[in-house]
């Protein structure tokens, strides 16, 4: 998946994130790995298939990009 795409499934995601959790601080989720964990945790927990989906893939796609950063 090119950046292109893996930031227009992250956009979407954020998107359905806050329609099943509601606000969270997007700020915090790009700066702070301890809240990026905790908030992907609760999205996995989260009753939504579609999201935790979304959750997984974005996941890896970001995990992939910094490896390929460094």
């Amino acid at each position: 998946m090119n950046n292109q795409n893996v930031y227009a499934v992250y956009a979407e995601f954020l998107v359905q994130c806050r329609r099943v959790m509601g606000p969270f601080d997007i700020e915090k989720l790009a700066s702070d790995e301890a809240y990026k964990v905790d908030f992907f945790n609760r999205v996995m927990l989260s009753e939504d298939d579609q999201l935790f989906k979304m959750a997984d893939l974005v996941n890896r796609a970001l995990t992939e990009e910094a490896r390929s950063v460094h």
